[in-house]
């Protein structure tokens, strides 16, 4: 059985996420990826068939842009929760927020939390 897994990597955007509070005053920049498993391959060669990854785009963006929070892991859940909502089709997504410039008193190459989700086989 054949699946898809439709990827979504490096989305990049200025918010204002974070727990300090100049990070609620300057922002900085998030990176967002996002995996989504599904069951099939689409049969016919159209869009209404599988996931269209222009409104996914949309859908991240809006959540990164026009909310703020206070913490990486509640944007994570809250992208996660719209897009399982939004696609029942889905079978497993995973979801990441990177913020590559946390306010962390050394040098690192990331940091970042994950969101993995699956539905039940009953659901």
């Amino acid at each position: 059985m054949s699946q898809t897994r439709l990827v979504l990597r490096g989305l990049s955007f200025h918010a204002h996420h974070g727990y300090r509070p100049e990070e609620a005053l300057l922002g900085a920049r998030f990176v967002v990826d996002v995996e989504l498993q599904l069951a099939l391959v689409p049969q016919e060669d159209d869009l209404a068939h599988t996931v269209d990854y222009a409104q996914v785009y949309e859908a991240v963006r809006e959540e990164v842009t026009q909310q703020r929070y206070r913490l990486i892991e509640t944007l994570a859940d809250r992208i996660a929760e719209r897009l399982w909502q939004s696609y029942p089709q889905v079978e497993a997504l995973t979801v990441r927020v990177h913020k590559p410039q946390a306010p962390l008193p050394g040098l690192f190459d990331d940091v970042y939390v994950e969101i993995v989700r699956h539905r039940s086989p009953n659901s």
